[in-house]
């Protein structure tokens, strides 16, 4: 009878070993999954990051560009079919 109760303590301590064990292998497999999520999501933002950088360096270069008197008559002509006052326009309506 003594020999029944250790060998069934002895089969439980087992099976709490096992559940354990299980239970910390599954924990480690979802930590390494949710860790390569984790890191495909910062190289995604370090992407988007840089791509917004470059557009950002791209405005300040307009912005400078902009306080230009050339640009600004570059871009009231091209944009805006805007003339000098003392300019002559012809245009050509013959279609060739």
């Amino acid at each position: 009878m003594a020999r029944k109760k250790t060998s069934r303590k002895n089969l439980m301590f087992r099976i709490c070993i096992f559940a354990f064990v299980a239970y910390a292998a599954v924990l480690l497999i979802e930590l390494q999954v949710n860790l390569a999520s984790r890191k495909q999501e910062l190289v995604d933002l370090q992407e988007k990051y840089e791509v917004r950088r470059i557009a950002n360096k791209e405005l300040e270069r307009q912005l400078q560009q902009g306080m230009d008197m050339e640009y600004i008559e570059r871009i009231a002509r091209e944009k805006l079919d805007y003339v000098a006052p003392d300019e002559k326009v012809y245009i050509d309506y013959s279609g060739s």
